[in-house]
């Protein structure tokens, strides 16, 4: 089968959405004795926040007229949402997936691959978006109390969907991450080689615009430097059509990896 053929989704294939809310609420019934877990994933970007928009933003002059604060926070959302995808999309998924043996008995029920991945899917876009909507919430208090202000635009409040949308477009890539990866030993590769890079290089500390010309258009097609974008145009009130194009991108490569993933998992759970 070739990837054209990957990304095409059968009429049969279509998930329902009811039986994929059963995979929702499962996950919610495991982690009701341990939100600690969800809840303890927030900090990094807060941390981040603190230490380089706070700490280091007072020796750094103001990025493209706004303070350096207000420039990092919306990338450090746009990671959050990443971070919260790929801790449930990818490491859950994948042990659940090679060790638990979870779908093995998921599947002798009413339930099909499509359903099962659609379900892991928007389970990992919920915890993104609580990480999204409470760090935006806290920059939002931050900024008001003890200033300078970090969300610039009352089009900050469109920021809380678009971060939705940027969780759900990770949870799909993270999904089909999982289903490329074949031992635990490659975690190494993906968090090294993949999402480290995208973190430091995407837009979130510096623009883009500041590295080589050939590095620059290599890190300007990656998913992250769209999030970061979108979500800084959004808070900043930098309104430009190229806000389209990043969530344009962001949808299409969200969509894309969802379907190759259904299609992957599917080779994988029924032999």
């Amino acid at each position: 089968m070739t990837w054209p053929d990957v990304l095409v989704m059968r009429r049969d294939e279509v998930p329902s959405l009811r039986r994929a809310l059963r995979m929702v609420q499962r996950s919610l019934m495991i982690y009701r004795h341990s939100w600690m877990v969800i809840f303890s994933g927030f900090f990094e970007p807060l941390f981040y926040l603190l230490s380089l928009g706070v700490g280091l933003g007072g020796m750094v002059s103001d990025v493209g007229g706004i303070s350096y604060v207000a420039f990092v926070a919306p990338g450090l959302l746009a990671s959050s949402c990443m971070n919260g995808a790929v801790s449930d999309g990818f490491f859950n998924i994948w042990f659940k997936l090679h060790y638990q043996k979870t779908y093995d008995g998921i599947l002798a029920t009413p339930m099909r691959v499509s359903d099962v991945a659609l379900g892991e899917m928007l389970w990992a876009l919920t915890r993104g978006s609580i990480y999204a909507a409470t760090f935006l919430v806290l920059v939002a208090v931050m900024g008001e109390v003890w200033g300078p202000r970090i969300l610039l635009s009352p089009m900050a409040l469109v920021a809380a969907p678009a971060a939705v949308i940027v969780a759900a477009s990770f949870s799909a890539m993270a999904l089909l991450l999982t289903s490329l990866v074949s031992r635990r030993e490659q975690f190494d590769y993906v968090m090294g080689l993949l999402i480290m890079p995208m973190f430091l290089f995407s837009g979130i500390f510096f623009p883009v615009s500041q590295m080589p010309f050939a590095l620059r258009w290599v890190f300007q097609v990656v998913p992250l430097y769209h999030a970061v974008e979108l979500l800084r145009g959004l808070t900043t009130g930098h309104m430009t059509a190229m806000l389209l194009w990043h969530l344009a991108f962001l949808l299409l490569a969200g969509t894309g990896a969802f379907i190759a993933a259904m299609r992957r998992l599917e080779r994988t759970l029924i032999k």
